[in-house]
């Protein structure tokens, strides 16, 4: 017979103080309500920030192609002066509803411009950080793009990637997304995301040490393993650990990037 399982303190459910419930579209629901998944968001927000450099925090940050505004919004609540970058002309009223629906977010953290990437509206040398999440392969020059990022970066300051890889633009959802998007913007593209030639241009704009890879897991193809196969690759078990790194090699390579570079 099995015995019922009493909780220490009672527990009370969590009424709705309205009944009526706040219509808020995805532009201010992103990351958590959004075809793309919340996860896999969370995650590379995750490893992003993670490599934010104590030195230049001093420095407020860029959200480059801030979209619906929720990087920003994350990075005012980590207390980071944030500036939110986009061409799109919805960014301002993103940002107020943000702001508007949550008390949490101090409104003085968060500030917003408009603009080309290819040729920013900002001085020289004023930003510590540059955070660049799914923008990139939407740029029509890399070179002006890198060159503009050098410019605006104060000394030690670092531009911080996390994009689609070398596969991305023959994809066949991102063959069918660009069909659907060049029906609103005939200017719309999606490019690949190389390594070796975004290097190229990083260290031709300025950035010495060109690029350093961040080799990551992705949240929604997690490699598993038994205890006896955890055991094997602690145990330094070549197989083991050949199929774990070939995984990296090509998810890091083909499907997904993240990387940095570093102005000197």
């Amino acid at each position: 017979m099995t015995k019922s399982v009493k909780h220490t303190c009672p527990i009370e459910l969590i009424k709705k103080t309205n009944d009526e419930p706040p219509n808020y579209s995805s532009s201010i629901t992103e990351p958590f309500s959004t075809d793309r998944a919340a996860p896999r968001l969370l995650f590379d927000f995750g490893v992003m920030t993670s490599l934010l450099k104590p030195t230049v925090l001093h420095q407020p940050v860029l959200d480059f192609g801030a979209g619906s505004g929720w990087v920003s919004e994350f990075c005012a609540r980590m207390d980071l002066q944030t500036v939110a970058f986009d061409i799109h002309g919805d960014l301002k009223g993103c940002l107020e509803k943000r702001i508007d629906a949550d008390g949490r977010i101090e409104s003085a953290k968060l500030s917003f411009a408009h603009g080309d990437g290819h040729a920013m509206p900002f001085e020289p040398d004023i930003f510590g950080h540059l955070l660049c999440y799914d923008t990139l392969h939407h740029m029509h020059d890399y070179p002006k793009f890198f060159a503009e990022l050098f410019r605006i970066l104060c000394k030690g300051g670092r531009g911080i990637f996390v994009e689609p890889g070398a596969n991305h633009s023959t994809s066949p959802d991102t063959i069918a997304f660009v069909e659907a998007q060049k029906k609103h913007d005939p200017d719309w593209i999606e490019r690949d995301v190389i390594l070796e030639e975004i290097d190229q241009i990083a260290r031709a704009a300025g950035f010495e040490s060109g690029l350093h890879i961040v080799p990551m897991p992705h949240p929604l193809e997690l490699q598993t393993f038994s205890m006896t196969e955890w055991s094997n690759f602690r145990a330094k078990n070549g197989l083991v650990r050949k199929k774990f790194t070939d995984q990296l090699a090509t998810l890091n390579y083909f499907d997904r990037v993240i990387f940095y570079v570093d102005k000197p």
